[in-house]
């Protein structure tokens, strides 16, 4: 099976969605002229695992074939490349407010076939990953709100801090303004 036909099968998956087996019915499910009591016994099967198997190695060979293109191009071809997708994203994200599908059949596009491939290459993930400042700033004071949180002004920028950065930096900045060493130039030099 090619990468191709396994792109496919992921794109026939998502467009019959409205039939999905998972909605813990307990029908029968069918799949390549073989019938399985249920979706989940489709999962536990051998033809299953084998599935996965040749879409891990299918993808690792996209993997390597995207790689060994990029690696071809000359050096302005590759930053060429790497601006115009860098900035694409930024600007679906972060001028127009867009969503995945916007970026993929938007921005760049493409039809339906590049949804999974987005999947796969991680563009989802981090899609769901990006936020906008503004976003950030929302979910944060949603969250003080929730907790009924009652802080100080530095408290709530140091909590702030955590939020968004993952650790509070106000004591560093302190330390900057009001500890910073002070030096005395009409002092003269011990040498």
């Amino acid at each position: 099976m090619t990468w191709e036909e396994i792109r496919q099968r992921k794109e026939d998956s998502i467009r019959e969605s409205t039939g999905n087996p998972m909605d813990n019915n307990s029908n029968p499910y069918d799949k390549n002229g073989k019938t399985y009591k249920s979706f989940t016994d489709y999962l536990n099967s051998d033809e299953y695992k084998e599935y996965l198997e040749i879409q891990e190695e299918a993808l690792e060979q996209y993997t390597q074939k995207a790689k060994e293109y990029f690696d071809s191009l000359e050096i302005d071809n590759k930053l060429l490349l790497f601006f115009h997708i860098t900035n694409t994203i930024f600007e679906n994200y972060f001028k127009y407010n867009s969503s995945y599908r916007g970026l993929l059949y938007d921005k760049f596009g493409f039809g339906p076939e590049a949804y999974s491939l987005g999947m796969d290459s991680g563009m989802f993930a981090l899609h769901n990953a990006i936020s906008t400042p503004d976003e950030s700033e929302e979910r944060f004071n949603i969250l003080v709100k929730f907790l009924k949180l009652d802080l100080s002004k530095k408290e709530l920028n140091s909590l702030r801090n955590i939020f968004l950065y993952g650790f509070d930096s106000t004591k560093s900045l302190d330390n900057i303004n009001t500890g910073q060493q002070k030096f005395d130039f009409n002092e003269k030099d011990p040498e």
